[in-house]
């Protein structure tokens, strides 16, 4: 039976918690929740970029101060991708971030939780970390994602981040979305050890 019920208020708390936390720094991609420096950063999220094969809208699912997508839209115009950015988080500290990071695009960020917010539009692609809902509610989540975020004709392409400093793998985004009954349409990883780890599917 799908999940309708509100994430639990423990765990919408320690999601919050984040924003101040990340906004202690004021280096971008600490700000980003990541701590391992320029080249890794680089290296561990570039590989979302595997998924998109041609131009057109992304949406980040949590955000937090948009350097993620800033990035993104550089490595794609490395590859002839011309990609438009969108993004939303559930820190409103952050998605000001995010605006004045990215003036030009300041009305495409938005204060929301990625388990019931309503976007004003959909999108070709949307990209998500599987961890802004519980593990619990999975399968759920990626429903919802692809019901409301995603275009027809477009790709949710979902992460998964490990840790280096705690020795921890990526979590097994192919083998959950598999176990869900997602028809997975590709994957790529990051990282060396392996750190980060993509899988996407398109929404018919």
């Amino acid at each position: 039976m799908p999940n309708s019920d509100p994430l639990p208020e423990a765990f919408l708390r320690e999601v919050e918690a984040l924003e101040p936390a990340y906004l202690r720094s004021d280096d971008p991609i600490v700000q980003s929740g990541f701590s391992g420096g320029a080249q890794r950063w680089r290296a561990e999220r570039s590989p979302i970029l595997d998924a998109i094969e041609a131009e057109g809208e992304i949406l980040d699912v949590g955000c937090a101060n948009g350097y993620l997508l800033e990035c993104l839209v550089e490595w794609g115009q490395e590859r002839g991708l011309t990609l438009t950015p969108y993004g939303m988080d559930i820190g409103p500290g952050l998605i000001e971030v995010a605006r004045q990071r990215l003036p030009q695009w300041a009305d495409h960020f938005f204060v929301g939780n990625s388990w019931d917010w309503e976007p004003p539009r959909t999108f070709r692609y949307v990209y998500a970390l599987y961890d802004c809902a519980p593990e619990s509610h999975f399968a759920e989540y990626v429903r919802r994602l692809l019901a409301r975020m995603a275009a027809p004709g477009g790709r949710l392409i979902v992460g998964a981040y490990g840790s280096r400093s705690r020795q921890t793998p990526p979590f097994d985004i192919e083998g959950a979305l598999q176990a869900a009954g997602f028809s997975i349409a590709g994957t790529s990883h990051g990282g060396d050890p392996i750190l980060t780890r993509f899988a996407w599917i398109d929404k018919g």
